[in-house]
């Protein structure tokens, strides 16, 4: 069982480590599925937190990786899956966030333990010559046969999509609902209206966002509603760490509210939000 990767790009270390940094905001714990062309990072909804939604960021090894291996503990095995602690790998990877680094590698091995080994290249103000910065994070690597219970989540079904050009002014509006009412109505029409509704005893409050561009739109439906967990909601977008400020929000009626970044072309993240009753 083999895996090392190496990041040189400043920028793509720089979103790499905003990514662990938001996933790490959301549980303790983080799962990697490593395959032959993809990286899988996802943080399950955290049993000891009611507020604490599933997420997933999917990344394709070319994007951050000019050197990916991956060679699984079997040759008919496509997979490498480990659990470790987020706020471990965040650690490790907060080197990265000033932008001196040159280089930044990954590495499975045994040393006293199983771990993902982290060393950075680092510019030093002081000197021209870089020095080496070694963290090792603990992880437990996940046999064959529990592999069905760790399984990259699938994008849900929708009746219609709209994408979000500033997620600014939602985080800031999620957050203050959050306090008003436990639920919150996400409304969409294919006009590319987005209304979020929250409900008191006193009073509904309702935010209209107008000339959204639509992602998707089902044959049979030009509206879609979801009422979706007000914490829930307000967690993932206070966890965001990214920078891309284009956000996607996909319906599956009466089901769950799907969210997505794209960071990059072929670096997503994604959340789903489930449906609460009202």
């Amino acid at each position: 069982m083999k895996f090392r990767a190496q990041m040189k790009d400043p920028l793509y270390m720089r979103e790499f480590q905003n990514i662990i940094a938001t996933l790490s905001k959301l549980s303790k714990d983080c799962l990697m599925i490593l395959g032959a062309q993809q990286m899988h990072l996802i943080v399950n909804e955290d049993q000891s937190s009611t507020s604490s939604p599933l997420v997933w960021v999917s990344i394709a090894a070319t994007e951050y990786f000019p050197e990916y291996v991956m060679e699984a503990a079997h040759p008919d095995q496509d997979y490498i899956v480990l659990i470790m602690s987020a706020a471990n790998l965040g650690r490790a990877l907060s080197f990265l966030r000033g932008g001196g680094a040159n280089s930044c590698k990954l590495k499975l091995q045994r040393i006293q333990f199983p771990c993902i080994s982290v060393a950075c290249s680092l510019l030093s103000t002081s000197s021209t010559e870089a020095r080496d910065v070694l963290y090792d994070v603990p992880v437990t690597i996940i046999p064959a046969s529990d592999w069905p219970t760790y399984v990259v989540p699938q994008v849900p079904p929708s009746q219609l999509a709209l994408a979000l050009p500033s997620l600014r002014l939602l985080r800031s509006l999620i957050d203050k609902l959050k306090n008003m009412s436990p639920s919150l109505e996400f409304q969409a029409n294919s006009d590319g209206e987005l209304n979020v509704v929250a409900t008191s005893e006193m009073s509904t409050v309702t935010s209209r966002f107008k000339r959204l561009l639509p992602r998707f739109l089902s044959a049979d439906s030009d509206r879609a509603s979801c009422l979706v967990d007000s914490r829930k909601a307000s967690a993932f977008f206070t966890a965001l760490q990214l920078a891309n400020e284009e956000l996607t929000i996909a319906i599956d009626r009466e089901h769950s509210i799907h969210l997505q970044i794209d960071v990059r072309k072929d670096v997503m993240l994604h959340s789903i939000l489930p449906a609460v009753c009202a």
